[in-house]
C-alpha cells in the first residue's frame, strides 16, 4: 500500500477497523475541489487463493460493486459508492462517509433506548430492508455496529452488505472446484440457516429483531437466557415496561425455526403497525 495515496487518490487519515477480511479507513479524496471525506474498504482475499481463482474474485468483486452502487443510488439510508479498484492484489471500496455514531455505539455510551424509539428505529429501517429484499439481495450482517444513525436527520443507515466479503472467501478445492471457505455474518446476530449456509430473507428479519432486542436491553444475545424446551429468547425481563404489541412483533421475528417468523419485510412492517398479517 502505497503509505501516501491509494490509488494515486485517496489520501487514508485514520483507520476505522480491522477485521478477517481487511480493514477500514477514513481518507480525504485529494482529486475532488471539496476533498471530500470517503470511507475505504480494503478486501482481502483468500491467502489459497491461485491466479484463475483471483480472476473470478475480480470479476464477482466487480458485479458486486456494481450491486452496491445501484444499492446506494437507490436508497437514500445506504451509502453511495463513489469507486472501487484493486491495487496490490487487494481490493478496495470507496463509500460515502456517513457521520453519525453506530447503534452499537449509541447504546453503549446511552444506554437502551425506550420501546417508542426502537418502534420508530423499526419503522424507519424496513422499508431500507424492502428496497434490498426487492433487489433479490440478502443483507446477511444485520447488526447494531452496521447500522448508523446518521447525524444530520437521526435517520439509520445499513452498511456492510455480506456479499462482498463472501466473494473475499472464494478458494479451489483440490478437485478444481470453487468454494467460498467462509459463512458471513456475526454470531449472536445470526440465526441457524444462515449459519448452515442457506441466508433467506427472513434470516435479515432474524438479524433485525435481535438488533431491536440489544437495543431495549444493552444486552448481546448471548447474554439473554433461552427456554430450554422451545429455544425462544426470554429477553423481556431484562426489559421491563416495553409494549406488548413490540414484544409480540420482535417474538415472531427472533423465532428459532424460520416457517415461525414473517417470511417478508411487509409481514413485519404490518405487525408493527398494528394491521393484521395476512398469511402468505
Amino acid at each position: 500500500m502505497n503509505p501516501t495515496l491509494l490509488n494515486s487518490r485517496y489520501r487514508v487519515i485514520r483507520t476505522l477497523g480491522r477485521g478477517g477480511f481487511g480493514e477500514t479507513f477514513l481518507a480525504q479524496d485529494t482529486h475532488m475541489p471539496s476533498g471530500r471525506y470517503c470511507v475505504i474498504k480494503q478486501l482481502k482475499p483468500s491467502e489459497s487463493s491461485d491466479s484463475q481463482v483471483m480472476q473470478l474474485i475480480r470479476e464477482r468483486f466487480a458485479r458486486e460493486a456494481a450491486i452496491l452502487e445501484e444499492l446506494g443510488e437507490g436508497h437514500s439510508q445506504i451509502p453511495n459508492l463513489f469507486a472501487y479498484f484493486s491495487e496490490g492484489g487487494q481490493f478496495y471500496l470507496v463509500q460515502e462517509w456517513i457521520e453519525g455514531l453506530t447503534l452499537g455505539n449509541r447504546i453503549a455510551t446511552q444506554g437502551p433506548m425506550s420501546d417508542r424509539e426502537v418502534a420508530a428505529l423499526l419503522d424507519r429501517l424496513l422499508p431500507v430492508l424492502e428496497y434490498v429484499h426487492s433487489k433479490r439481495i440478502v443483507h446477511r450482517d444485520i447488526k447494531p455496529d452496521n447500522i448508523i444513525l446518521r447525524q444530520s436527520d437521526g435517520f439509520p443507515v445499513l452498511i456492510d452488505f455480506g456479499a462482498v466479503r463472501e466473494t473475499m472467501a472464494t478458494a479451489m478445492t483440490t478437485g478444481g472446484n470453487v468454494t467460498k471457505s467462509i459463512v458471513i455474518g456475526t454470531p449472536g446476530f445470526m440465526s441457524s440457516e444462515q449459519a448452515a449456509g442457506r441466508p433467506t430473507y427472513s434470516s435479515d428479519l432474524y438479524s433485525l429483531g435481535l438488533t431491536a432486542i440489544y437495543a431495549l436491553t444493552g444486552k448481546m444475545p448471548q447474554e439473554i437466557p433461552t427456554d430450554p424446551q422451545t429455544g425462544a429468547l426470554l429477553w423481556q425481563p431484562q426489559a421491563l415496561g416495553v409494549d406488548p404489541r413490540l414484544s409480540v412483533v420482535l417474538d415472531k421475528a427472533v423465532e428459532p425455526h424460520p416457517r415461525d417468523r414473517y417470511t417478508s419485510v411487509a409481514q413485519m412492517q404490518a405487525a408493527l403497525r398494528g394491521q393484521a398479517v395476512s398469511p402468505y
